[in-house]
This record gives C-alpha cells, sequence and structure tokens, in this order.
C-alpha cells in the first residue's frame, strides 16, 4: 500500500441512493479524489475483474492528472434511461416534462414477457404528449437475449420507433446470425469493452464506448480509431463527478450524437451541488464538482471503505508504470 499512499493522501468514499433499483443496485458506491487537474472517480461495479478494475482507476487518474481542455459554453445531447424498476409510462413523462429527453434507452431482457409491454408503455406516454415522431428508442439488452428471443420480441415491436439493439446476445456467434435476420440496427458494448471486437461492420452497426470502464480519454481515442463503425458515448452510472470525462469525450468523438449520459435522471443524490441531469435534452459539457456538503451526506461505513481501498490497491499494481509516468502520478501527489 506504500505507493498507493503517497499518491492518494486523501480519499473522499461515497454512497449514492438511487432512485429506483438499477442492476440489482440500490445504491452506487465509489471513491473520488483530488488531483492538480481535477477530481477523478473510482466507482467499478462489484463484479468487476482486478483488471476492469485497473482501467477504471486509470481513468479515474486521467481526469486528475491530466489538464483536458473543458470548452465553454458548449453541451451534448442525452437519452433518458428508464430503469429496471420504474414504471416506463410514468418514467417517459418524467424524461418529456422534467428533462426535455425525446430518445429512451429501456433496459430488456430482464423480464421477458414484459418487454413488449414496456416498450408499449414508452410509446403511448409519448402518443398522449403528442411527441411520438420526436421519440427514439434503445432497447438494451446486456445480452441477455437468444437470437430466437430477440427477433421475436423485435417483430412484436415492428412499429415502434427502435433506434438501435444494444448487445442483444452474448457472443458474437449470435449476434452474427442475428444481425441477417432482422433490420434493427445492433450496437455492441460488451463484445468491445469485455471481448475486444473492433473490426465489427459484417455483424454490427454501431459501437458504445463508455470512458471509464475503458481506460479514459487517450485509451477510448486510441479504441475509436481502431472501429469501423461509428460510435455513442455511454455512461456507467457515475455520479456527475466521473460523469464529467464522458461529457467531454461525447463532444469530442460524437458531438452530433445523442449520448448515452442521462444516467444521472436515476441518481435521488450525487456528490455535486449541481445535479449533471438533461435539460431540454442535454447537459453542458464541462467538469462537475464534488460539495464538501454532499460528500458528508453521503459518506461510506468504515467497513466498506476498507473494502474499497483493498480494491484501489490492487487496480494499482495492475497499471504499468509507463501509464502512470505519462499522467505524471509517479511525481505528485493527490491533493486533500
Amino acid at each position: 500500500m506504500k505507493a498507493v499512499d503517497s499518491a492518494f493522501p486523501h480519499l473522499d468514499f461515497f454512497s449514492l441512493t438511487l432512485r429506483e433499483k438499477f442492476r440489482g443496485l440500490s445504491t452506487r458506491e465509489g471513491v473520488v479524489f483530488q488531483g492538480p487537474a481535477g477530481w477523478g472517480e473510482f466507482s467499478p461495479f462489484s463484479n468487476y475483474t482486478p483488471h476492469q478494475d485497473s482501467l477504471w482507476l486509470r481513468a479515474a487518474l486521467e481526469s486528475a492528472f491530466v489538464p483536458f481542455k473543458y470548452p465553454k459554453d458548449a453541451s451534448v445531447g442525452v437519452n433518458a434511461i428508464i430503469g429496471d424498476n420504474e414504471d416506463p409510462y410514468v418514467a417517459s413523462i418524467r424524461a418529456l416534462e422534467q428533462f426535455g429527453c425525446n430518445t429512451v434507452k429501456i433496459k430488456v431482457g430482464l423480464d421477458i414477457g414484459n418487454d413488449v409491454e414496456r416498450v408499449d408503455a414508452v410509446v403511448q406516454a409519448f402518443r398522449e404528449a403528442g411527441k411520438l415522431a420526436d421519440l427514439q428508442i434503445r432497447l438494451d439488452a446486456n445480452g441477455r437475449w437468444s437470437v430466437a428471443r430477440a427477433r421475436e420480441t423485435l417483430s412484436e415491436l415492428d412499429s415502434a420507433p427502435i433506434e438501435y439493439i444494444e448487445q442483444p446476445c452474448q457472443s458474437v456467434q449470435e449476434i452474427r446470425e442475428l444481425h441477417r435476420k432482422i433490420d434493427v440496427p445492433i450496437a455492441l458494448d460488451e463484445s468491445i469493452r469485455i471481448d475486444g471486437q473492433y473490426e465489427i461492420s459484417d455483424f454490427a452497426d454501431l459501437a458504445i464506448i463508455k470512458v471509464s470502464p475503458l481506460g479514459g480519454i487517450n485509451a477510448i481515442e486510441e479504441l475509436i480509431t481502431k472501429l469501423d463503425v461509428p460510435i455513442r458515448i455511454s455512461g456507467s452510472l457515475e455520479s456527475g463527478v466521473g460523469l464529467s470525462a464522458s461529457l467531454l469525450a461525447a463532444h469530442t468523438f460524437a458531438p452530433d450524437e445523442v449520448a448515452g449520459l442521462g444516467t444521472g435522471m436515476l441518481l435521488a443524490t450525487d456528490l455535486t451541488n449541481e445535479p449533471a441531469v438533461p435539460h431540454r435534452g442535454r447537459i453542458s459539457v464541462k467538469r462537475f464538482e464534488p460539495s464538501s456538503e454532499e460528500m458528508i451526506k453521503g459518506a461510506l461505513p468504515l467497513d466498506r471503505k476498507e473494502l474499497w481501498e483493498q480494491r484501489i490497491a490492487r487496480a494499482w499494481a495492475l497499471i504499468p508504470v509507463a501509464v502512470l509516468a505519462s499522467f505524471g502520478v509517479l511525481e505528485q501527489s493527490v491533493q486533500g
């Protein structure tokens, strides 16, 4: 821990409350720390491997130590996201009236018999609001569909304005087969982020790029050059602090596309005084700074802090020294 302690003399551990359960979570935990360039956030999910943790820590260190220039008065369009346990009709009305979002992302495959009904509820909400012509629906199965289930569900949703289906099946073989049999565009997330597939244009149409899990802005810039399809920048349920880098990435690499960065809508609490949520369907591109008051409110219990310290130590050990040196981490200490 000595090397880690010297780089991280002060860490702020947090636990944020979600409005509704999402991916089985009711809280979102993580760590933020301040460096010479700003704040970084380390908040990988509990099922991540040490290697995946190390990529997230690399992204957090880059955010804290590398002085990226944020544009003035810039914003990016974002989609709303409907949580697993939210009423999709009510959530759609909220997305329209409170956040001004016309693009909606819905998780599917969790309750297979309910997928069509959830999408229909979103369509109904937009139709009744007179906004159906503006609606775009993004489905995200996280690899839970079989080819047969995907075809059956999408055929029932033939009249819905579906922009794309994200990671419909788990394996590339299944996705390749499905791509031949449907007209709905396919976007890949896990196949890129976990399996390292880059040349995908013969079986997919879009790539979902997540800054924190992929190692930061410089890392995704290199990755994007390997891809042979357009991209969409998406978030990973970070706090407003962690979402800042993704907003900059969306503005830099896909400024005219609707990013998947409306995840702040799922949070009941945040680390910032100004939550990173959409206004008229857009979020400002800037560094969202943590508030000491909000960090005190969201402080993590001692036993959970120890677990996060251990994860950071393991992740730190897996980051190449050359990467740490390129960030200037080895020469400077994180400020308290």
